[in-house]
């Protein structure tokens, strides 16, 4: 190198980000397939359907819940289409109000034998891929007839020698009812519902699926996503990747005057797809930064609703990964289905299973390409900053969780140096953005976190 000549080398390459494969578990009740048809799933965002719900009768009999027909629930054409798209089906039995039959099937050998039995003849005549048990909820007195009936079922299902699965729906807290120990070597997974900590069983208002327990002045003590999974972790031996973290796709509406405070009235359960016109309506969003969850009020200040967004599935999204957790179910496909888009979904399968690639530039540390933004939450504007080595056609774009261009902040030709531009978000919804700055072919990308 001659004195006097600076030589500026530039090494761009590819670093790529895998992710292990997670399992993402979607609910598909029956009732739905009017409002959202078989062909409206989204099948490369899911790995397994469960079929919800056929109902054990306490002889080991299965039927269908009261005003159903199997005409209204067998529905070949959802199973064949997911079968084409590598996605596995399971059939859910039992759910909330349709398990009063268990208890009698797990304690009596004939009954058991009957209803595992039925299951398997269920499956191998219908398409189904597994069995899916979600008991709500039972007794410390069924604990024992509990394993041996899931125990039966493997048995049954495994005597075809076909490759079915058997997986256990469990409530968010340790419980009595379930010997971990035995079941989890019965089991393919268990499906925690990491959901419901509030609604109209809790004597105030909160969130339905809250990250993060809130800050003890609130005198809440109702839990939540983590202190469940924590608690499943450190007390049980079961290994973290059969452990599968709940996810709400809806809200609650509370009647209320604020978060933690007593409510009236009733609480309707608010599918996604809804919940995200009510900002056009005149409802305010608020982001509680210690739960790490959204909510909003209505105008008056009497109205209350907590759900889920993009931001924070993504961030217990995060969560999972880093605890090594095994995959989620989501209660329930097409309650965030609008104008032939699934956000929540979309953000589940692509923080949990794709591949992301980013060219990454290293430089000299003062003329290198570089990428920042200042704050980092904001709301609703913050600051870009950055530098180019060289001049050359640049472009800075912002992109959302699921890869759709928002926003065209630069597009030509730019000098050598460092530049400065202002972006403001107020015209999207809170969440997870990303900014993409490329110069001369060469690309950076960072994410931004917009708190609305």
């Amino acid at each position: 190198m001659k004195a006097g000549v600076i030589t500026l080398f530039l090494i761009v390459f590819p670093i790529y980000c895998f992710a292990s494969q997670k399992t993402v578990v979607g609910y598909y009740y029956f009732w739905d397939r009017l409002a959202f048809p078989y062909t409206n799933i989204k099948y490369s965002n899911v790995s397994v359907i469960a079929h919800a719900f056929i109902v054990p009768g306490q002889d080991g009999s299965i039927g269908l819940e009261s005003g159903a027909t199997w005409q209204n629930f067998l529905y070949p054409e959802l199973i064949a289409l997911a079968h084409s798209n590598g996605v596995r089906v399971v059939v859910s039995a039992g759910g909330w109000g349709n398990s009063s039959g268990f208890s009698s099937i797990a304690a009596n050998g004939d009954a058991r034998a009957k209803f595992a039995g039925n299951l398997k003849e269920f499956c191998l005549q219908n398409g189904y891929d597994g069995v899916d048990i979600d008991w709500e909820y039972p007794k410390s007195s069924d604990r024992n007839n509990l394993v041996q009936m899931i125990r039966q079922i493997r048995d049954s299902l495994s005597s075809t020698g076909k490759n079915f699965s058997v997986s256990l729906a469990v409530p968010s807290y340790l419980s009595s009812s379930y010997d971990y120990s035995a079941l989890q070597n019965i089991v393919d997974w268990f499906g925690v519902m990491t959901y419901d900590y509030h609604g109209s069983w809790t004597p105030h208002s909160g969130f339905v699926a809250p990250l993060y327990d809130p800050l003890p002045s609130t005198g809440c003590t109702d839990g939540s996503v983590s202190s469940s999974l924590n608690e499943f972790i450190q007390n049980t031996a079961i290994p973290s990747s059969k452990l599968f973290m709940g996810l709400a796709f809806y809200g609650y509406n509370f009647q209320s005057a604020g978060l933690y405070m007593p409510w009236t009235g009733s609480v309707p359960s608010v599918p996604y797809s809804r919940i995200i016109g009510y900002e056009d309506s005149g409802w305010t969003y608020h982001w509680d930064n210690v739960s790490k969850v959204p909510y909003l009020t209505d105008p008056s200040s009497t109205h209350i609703i907590t759900f889920d967004d993009t931001l924070s599935i993504k961030l217990k999204c995060e969560f999972l990964k880093g605890k090594n957790l095994g995959g989620v179910i989501i209660w329930r496909l097409g309650n965030d289905y609008s104008n032939g888009s699934q956000p929540l979904l979309e953000t589940v399968w692509k923080d949990l299973n794709e591949v992301t690639a980013f060219h990454q530039t290293m430089s000299n540390p003062v003329y290198g390409i570089s990428l920042e933004n200042y704050p980092n939450p904001f709301n609703p504007a913050t600051t870009i900053l950055y530098s180019l080595p060289a001049p050359g056609q640049t472009a800075v774009m912002i992109y959302d969780v699921i890869g759709r261009k928002v926003a065209r902040l630069v597009d030509g030709y730019k000098n050598q140096g460092v530049h400065k531009i202002l972006f403001d978000a107020s015209f999207l919804p809170g969440g997870v953005y990303f900014v993409q700055l490329t110069e001369n072919g060469r690309a950076v990308v960072k994410p931004i976190l917009y708190v609305k």
